[in-house]
């Protein structure tokens, strides 16, 4: 797999020799870091999506470095459990002092060391399919997104300042506008109707609706899920 700017990067650079040979294999590198999020011994940040608070996982380092949001919720995150960890009372530690050492006294000399805590951070704006979409793209730069599912991810990349992201997301919802995919993308957008974004998505909804009334025709599952004659969407 190549990469345009990459490649002109390494042959432009004046400093490298010019006979190079430049490898890049970013397929096997993204199924690594598939896995790695997948696995909840592996990342260090736990995600509580939505009312159920479903754990999604990723890791610290990429996150802070991907999105400066990310980066100030987990630093919030660190401080809130450093200040809970200095309100602990002195028997709880002496406690687990105890406990510890009694653990030592039974453990095997080959016991792993316990893996640091995880930052927990709650989230309640999103839904598990979206976030999870979000998560795969921060971490692998790939994500695959569906008529029901792009109106968060719209929402989700401009709040994370994911600027290609967003534009992505927002032409594939323009296509989307077509009678068999247009009720998917409207149910999934009800359910981000406090965001701005989705509001201007709808906006562009119902006026592609009133330029192709048979579309309703086609499709009036439609009029129950877009409230045509409220200014819900037009604020």
């Amino acid at each position: 797999m190549t990469c345009k700017d990459e490649g002109d990067f390494w042959a432009q650079n004046k400093n490298s020799d010019p006979f190079v040979m430049v490898l890049k294999n970013r397929y096997e590198l993204c199924e690594d870091l598939k896995y790695v999020i997948s696995v909840p011994d592996l990342c260090d940040v736990l995600f509580l999506v939505g009312p159920e608070k479903t754990p999604v996982y990723g890791i610290r380092a990429i996150l802070a470095t991907r999105s400066r949001l990310m980066y100030q919720m987990i630093l919030r995150s660190q401080q809130s459990t450093n200040t809970v960890a200095k309100e602990t009372s002195t028997i709880k530690r002496g406690l687990k002092s105890v406990k510890q050492a009694l653990s030592r006294k039974k453990a095997s000399p080959k016991t792993m060391r316990p893996s640091p805590d995880k930052v927990t951070i709650e989230v309640k704006d999103f839904e598990v399919g979206v976030f999870e979409r979000l998560m795969r793209y921060i971490h692998c730069g790939v994500v695959a997104v569906d008529p029901r599912t792009v109106a968060g991810m719209i929402n989700a990349a401009k709040m994370f300042e994911f600027p290609d992201l967003h534009d992505a997301c927002w032409e594939f919802a323009i296509e989307c506008m077509r009678p068999d995919t247009l009720p998917l993308m409207v149910e999934g957008a009800t359910l981000y109707s406090q965001f701005k974004e989705t509001r201007k998505l709808m906006q562009k909804v119902i006026s592609y609706l009133g330029d192709t009334p048979d579309v309703i025709q086609c499709c009036p599952e439609i009029q129950s899920l877009i409230p045509l004659r409220s200014d819900e969407f037009m604020c």
